[in-house]
């Protein structure tokens, strides 16, 4: 396993296809902060507002997300690299892009 690790997630709720729970971040989280911070303004605005400005913004925000090539791993050390992760404070949420794939 190779990276810097930005926090842990302790999962504390799931569902078919999430997972959320309790974000602990490392001192190497912080430069991210600020890419969550505003994918979660984002997420939250789409969730009142749906039209097509809002829609290409909240994209946007993912897209320079997903471009940091994040990877999730888990205790045993597989992962997710195609994934949605949400980190808003201490909480956190994780879903994988594609449910059917096999972990890293």
């Amino acid at each position: 396993m190779t990276g810097v690790v930005l926090g842990t997630l302790t999962v504390t709720d799931t569902d078919m296809f999430a997972l959320r729970g309790r974000f602990e971040a490392t001192p190497a989280f912080e430069p991210y902060r600020a890419l969550f911070e505003e994918d979660a303004r984002w997420a939250e605005r789409v969730a009142d507002d749906d039209s097509p400005a809002v829609l290409a913004q909240a994209e946007a925000s993912l897209e320079r997300i997903l471009a940091l090539g994040l990877v999730l791993r888990g205790p045993r050390g597989t992962g997710y690299r195609d994934m949605l992760l949400s980190i808003e404070g201490d909480r956190a949420g994780f879903r994988p892009l594609h449910p059917e794939e096999e972990p890293l």
